[in-house]
């Protein structure tokens, strides 16, 4: 009869997947009720609420990624209910999976389950809990990191359905979002072009064509079956999309590159070093495993950069920096050096450092939402807004008076909102409202702003393409109202770009809405 010992116990991989597993969830679990920025915080709340109620994006309301993230989100709420826990759930259960996913990795690139498991454990820290909430950007990434690791423990592998899981990962990761997902397809079908030629491993190059080929089908008959138009897809999800932010990259400072992400180019250049090294000594083959993996694991690293500075959001991508020091930790291990374990150890504590450091600044202080300056110790329970917001911790960093007087407008606002007659339409980043009052809002899209990235602008070339989608959806939706809350500031330029203003009648109650009462299409 087996008998579990401490010592045995302590050297399965069942110690370390427990431990590992409870970790990745309550980090993330924990962090993710610190503060609210709504429009990020609530990102996929609403949406995923429509969906449930029979809405679907693209053909109900404006979108510009998001599709996975909504689509997940609707089978948690389905199944555990429309709550904030079962939204935290999902963010939380992903963390799980992606960083015992990263455990696995390293332990098949053989190093020492010890140090795979603080790899992954400073994987799981600075992987979604810099969040905490389902986020588009952040499921598009891990959807392409987890698929970037398949290819590498899978490069020579002839099998058809592993080719499957990892096209159809790359598929999830551009129906979050379109990039970078985009730029890593170009880029590695380059290198894996070339690595399955030198090798002749052509079925493998069949097996993705084959799966490509399979899953378009598939999306095109879930289309068909939702009656969602796929000129409005192309238009809403590629087309428009290429036109944002197109002068971005001219503003980039090459220092301020180098100072923001130096723990990952560093690490990179040292890794980058010693391979050329082997190149250039023969002892690998350009078309090794090895290098190919190195230059899949390069170019991941430097496509999340540019697609870091290109988004010009908060920095999301430092989970790298654990993956990185692992590749190093196998350059040591397979080196001949004298101290490798002093080097290894040394690894090791630096990464633990570094990751503390970034725990601080984007767990501890919720710098990705926005909150780094304000005390989270002044928030209020959620569940004074609505009791299925139980669980978060609600401070809105851009709301500037007391967070209590703002609970208090929500309070107000959703018996408001109740009262109305006849359909209304809500633009409010408070993206959680449809679920909790018993009037629909009609958003016409996700999320507004009026920076170009959610909805054409006057001059673009879709503009009367969104014209068109939000005439229709007023008319459809026999439209009576078009509210915003007063506070939010929100510009009426959304709705007077697209409808002229003598179609309103403008009004404003005592505290919380401008409101716009629709003279035409009546």
């Amino acid at each position: 009869m087996y008998i579990l010992n401490k010592k045995n116990f302590l050297d399965t991989n069942s110690f370390y997947l427990l431990i590992l597993g409870l970790f990745s969830f309550f980090i993330n679990f924990y962090f993710s009720k610190l503060g609210s920025f709504p429009i990020d915080t609530f990102l996929h709340y609403d949406s995923a609420f429509r969906i449930l109620k029979g809405e679907y994006p693209i053909k109900d309301f404006w979108v510009v990624s998001g599709l996975t993230v909504d689509l997940i989100q609707t089978f948690f709420f389905k199944i555990f209910g429309v709550t904030w826990i079962s939204y935290t759930l999902h963010s939380s259960l992903f963390n799980v999976i992606i960083s015992v996913y990263v455990y696995y990795f390293f332990l098949y690139l053989d190093i020492k389950k010890v140090k795979a498991f603080i790899i992954s454990i400073s994987f799981a820290t600075l992987s979604y809990p810099i969040s905490g909430t389902p986020f588009v950007d952040l499921h598009a990434t891990f959807f392409l990191f987890i698929a970037t690791l398949l290819i590498i423990k899978n490069l020579s592998t002839k099998k058809t359905y592993k080719w499957f899981l990892i096209i159809f990962l790359f598929f999830l990761s551009f129906f979050s979002k379109q990039v970078p997902v985009a730029y890593a397809a170009i880029v590695y079908s380059i290198i894996l072009i070339g690595y399955f030629l030198k090798s002749e491993n052509i079925a493998a190059i069949l097996n993705i064509i084959f799966s490509i080929i399979v899953i378009l089908i598939f999306i095109f008959i879930l289309f068909s079956i939702y009656e969602i138009d796929l000129r409005s897809f192309f238009i809403q999800y590629l087309d428009y999309p290429r036109t944002i932010g197109q002068s971005r990259f001219s503003s980039i400072a090459i220092y301020g590159v180098l100072n923001k992400f130096k723990f990952l180019i560093i690490p990179l250049i040292f890794l980058l070093i010693i391979n050329f090294k082997k190149i250039k000594n023969k002892k690998k083959n350009l078309f090794s495993e090895e290098i190919i993996s190195l230059f899949l694991i390069s170019m991941l690293t430097l496509i999340l950069i540019f697609h870091q500075i290109m988004t010009k959001n908060q920095i999301y991508i430092y989970f790298l920096i654990p993956i990185l020091f692992g590749f190093i930790e196998i350059e040591i291990i397979k080196s001949k050096m004298k101290f490798k374990k002093i080097f290894s150890i040394l690894v090791i504590f630096t990464l633990i450092l570094i990751t503390f450091k970034y725990h601080v600044r984007y767990n501890e202080n919720r710098k990705f939402h926005e909150l780094t300056k304000n005390k989270l110790e002044n928030t209020l329970k959620a569940n004074n807004i609505h009791k299925s917001l139980s669980g978060l911790k609600w401070k809105n960093p851009f709301f500037t008076d007391e967070t209590i007087k703002e609970v208090l407008i929500l309070n107000q606002a959703q018996k408001k909102l109740n009262s109305f007659n006849g359909e209304i339409m809500l633009i409010s980043n408070y993206l959680f409202l449809d679920s909790i009052t018993s009037k629909k809002m009609n958003y016409p899209n996700r999320t507004f702003t009026v920076d170009g990235t959610i909805v054409p602008l006057p001059g673009n070339q879709y503009y009367k393409n969104y014209k068109s989608f939000l005439i229709q959806k007023i008319k459809e939706n026999k439209i009576k109202n078009i509210l915003f809350f007063k506070h939010e500031n929100i510009s009426q330029k959304l709705i007077f770009d697209y409808i002229n203003e003598n179609c309103f009648d403008k009004k404003s109650d005592d505290q919380i809405f401008y409101i716009l009462k629709l003279k035409c299409f009546n």
